[in-house]
């Protein structure tokens, strides 16, 4: 939208104005009654509003800003403030009305935001000044270049006696240094009013001080200068420190006792200058070592010499807490070298008794003690704890595959007994269907014979009754269907024959023995004996390699493959597939089994082969076939490996090594 000109005059004078002194300020041109004509770019950006809007009644009414400001040019009548909202917060503009040349007014408006929070940013600072000084626990004093007190906090009137109202204006010198003090000051005023800098600003001193009673209190000072209305002026912190110059002084007197005190106890003293890097050790700590009082330098690089150096880092660490002050006391155990070159166990304690005034340590002591006695001893419970829960964990998988050991040789001693109790009852019967065949076949060739002999001869009552009887029992089926009903009950004699001999071979009685065995045919075997168990639920799939025979136990590779299928079998609901696979992988056997089941959530993968864990229902499974196979595996220098998905099955991978890999014994 193009803004309609103004009418010439009004537009020439504005411009002309903006021009002249090239105004950044808001400005509006208002008609003798206010009424807002036009204004400049600096207003538009103000008002957040097009700087080429035509300055109608239709257009102030529509932005809610200039209708403000139209109100309030109808009230005032003279300076008066505005306060827009701005993206850094409120703006607050100073206006003001002036009257042109040609009747007209002029509305300019000042930005003085930054002054005004600039006062309030002061006022607040004095505010908190005020309020630290007031609360600070140390005396804060300002002196100006006379040396004459400005300013006097609670902690001075408290720790001095005297009131602010009566100390403002005095020397301080005069006031509170007794008569050593200010003949030294006397004698060398220093050129601090003139340089800032003096001989004892930047530092802590200690000083004896006059409180207004006469007494006399040590304090400590620490003097700055700062400049201000183009002099320089003093600031001092003073810290009343009497209790604690008489606590070292007691401490002085107590620490030759002290000493005394723990040598004849049997603990090394020790003190060390941190910043020299001196340490003093006692005569103890030689003794407690073997070695002579002046075997090295009394310093803190032999001392490190001495630490093992595995130990000397968990010594650093125990000292970093104390050096930051985050703690009172150092305390750690650590190895150090003796005379014999053996290491002996100390246990050492400190404390640091004096620190510089940018808060460095400087002196520290403390204490060592041999305690090389009780590290053996506790060296020597830890390893029998040690020994002590193998020993527990070996007894519980013992006693946790002897129960499935028995249970199996159980099973195995009743399979092996049924088969013996089968076989002598099914030798005969094969036997008995044997010669059955054999006979069966001999009548039949008699019956033809007898038929062929009279097929010819005339029909006589006796024949003709012959000849309808066979007729009546249909003797050419039965000669047809005899010996396949005796073949079929002879198939089914050799399959029984063979669960038998499955039995005996899973069963294997005496099977603890270790010998080379045909994986192959231990699977077949497992397979067979679980055929009942699988075959309403899974189709087995063989996917046999080349396997040569692996040096194991038989019997016990048979019961994990056993619980491998049966697991697998047990996680097919409705249908689906078991596959076996074997291949050889170097000198290992590898021996899969996997299945289209539910999975294993992967929270229980770590867990299948702990003892007694089961996702089966109560009275469905103990949670031990997984374990005693873990344990039976691991027996065999092998190893078991699951790979499973919810929803997709799982895979158990037997990894077994061909030869001999553990003891026999």
């Amino acid at each position: 939208m193009t803004k309609p000109s103004s009418p010439p005059r009004i537009r020439d004078r504005l411009q002309a104005r903006e021009a002249a002194s090239l105004i950044r300020d808001p400005l509006f041109l208002l008609g003798p009654d206010r009424r807002i004509l036009d204004w400049n770019r600096a207003a538009a950006r103000a008002f957040d509003m097009d700087e080429n809007l035509p300055a109608s009644p239709a257009a102030l009414d529509a932005i809610p800003r200039l209708r403000r400001l139209v109100e309030l040019l109808r009230e005032v009548d003279g300076p008066f403030s505005l306060t827009l909202d701005a993206p850094d917060g409120e703006r607050t503009y100073a206006a003001d009305l002036h009257r042109d040349e040609k009747d007209g007014l002029i509305l300019l408006l000042h930005d003085d935001t930054d002054r005004i929070r600039l006062h309030q940013a002061l006022k607040e600072s004095e505010n908190r000044l005020r309020a630290v000084t007031g609360a600070a626990m140390e005396a804060i004093i300002t002196m100006d270049h006379r040396g004459r007190i400005q300013q006097w906090n609670p902690a001075a009137e408290r720790i001095f006696g005297w009131e602010a109202s009566e100390v403002l204006g005095r020397s301080l010198h005069a006031l509170l240094a007794g008569p050593t003090e200010q003949a030294l000051f006397a004698a060398a005023p220093g050129t601090w009013p003139q340089t800032g800098q003096g001989r004892t600003f930047g530092s802590i001193i200690r000083l004896p001080a006059v409180r207004k009673d006469g007494s006399v209190i040590e304090v400590e000072v620490s003097v700055t200068a700062y400049r201000m209305a183009g002099r320089w002026q003093a600031l001092g912190i003073v810290r009343d420190v009497t209790a604690r110059a008489r606590a070292e002084a007691r401490l002085e007197l107590a620490e030759a006792r002290w000493q005394f005190a723990l040598e004849g106890g049997g603990d090394a003293v020790w003190d060390w200058d941190v910043v020299g890097g001196e340490v003093f050790q006692g005569p103890r700590f030689y003794s407690m070592l073997g070695y002579d009082e002046d075997a090295f330098p009394r310093t803190f690089d032999s001392f490190r010499s001495l630490v093992h150096p595995d130990d000397w880092p968990r010594l650093m660490r125990a000292l970093d807490p104390v050096f930051c002050g985050e703690a009172p006391l150092y305390s750690c155990e650590f190895r150090m070298r003796a005379a014999d070159d053996g290491y002996r166990w100390i246990a050492s304690r400190g404390k640091i008794i004096e620190w510089a005034p940018d808060g460095r340590p400087l002196r520290m002591v403390g204490t060592h003690r041999n305690v090389h006695a009780r590290h053996e001893a506790e060296a020597a419970l830890q390893k029998q704890l040690a020994e002590t829960q193998r020993l527990n964990v070996e007894l519980e998988e013992t006693q946790v595959q002897l129960v499935q050991s028995e249970k199996m040789a159980s099973i195995g001693q009743l399979a092996a007994g049924v088969a013996h109790e089968i076989n002598t009852p099914l030798g005969f019967v094969k036997s008995n269907m044997g010669s059955l065949q054999g006979y069966a076949a001999t009548l039949m060739e008699l019956v033809d014979a007898y038929r062929a002999a009279t097929a010819g001869m005339p029909g006589v009552p006796a024949l003709e009754a012959l000849r309808g009887r066979l007729a009546e029992v249909e003797f050419d089926y039965l000669r047809d269907d005899i010996p396949a009903l005796l073949a079929e009950t002879q198939d089914g004699i050799l399959r029984v024959q063979r669960i038998v001999a499955d039995l005996k071979d899973f069963s294997h009685l005496g099977g603890e023995q270790w010998a080379y065995a045909d994986l192959h045919r231990g699977l077949d075997s497992t397979i067979n004996i679980l055929r009942n168990e699988i075959k309403h639920r899974a189709e087995v799939v063989r996917e046999y390699g080349e396997l040569p025979e692996v040096w194991c136990q038989p019997s016990q590779l048979n019961q994990v493959f056993l619980n491998l299928l049966a697991n697998a079998a047990h996680a097919i609901a409705g249908g689906g597939r078991i596959t076996v696979r074997t291949r050889l992988d170097g000198d290992w056997a590898v021996i899969e089994v996997s299945d289209t089941g539910c999975g294993i959530p992967p929270e229980n993968c770590k867990r299948v082969f702990d003892a007694f864990f089961t996702t089966k229902p109560v009275g469905k499974g103990t949670g031990l076939g997984l374990s005693i196979s873990y344990g039976i595996m691991r027996k065999h220098g092998g190893r078991i490996e699951l790979n499973s998905r919810v929803g997709e099955g799982s895979t158990f991978r037997l990894v077994l090594p061909v030869h001999a890999a553990v003891s026999t014994q």
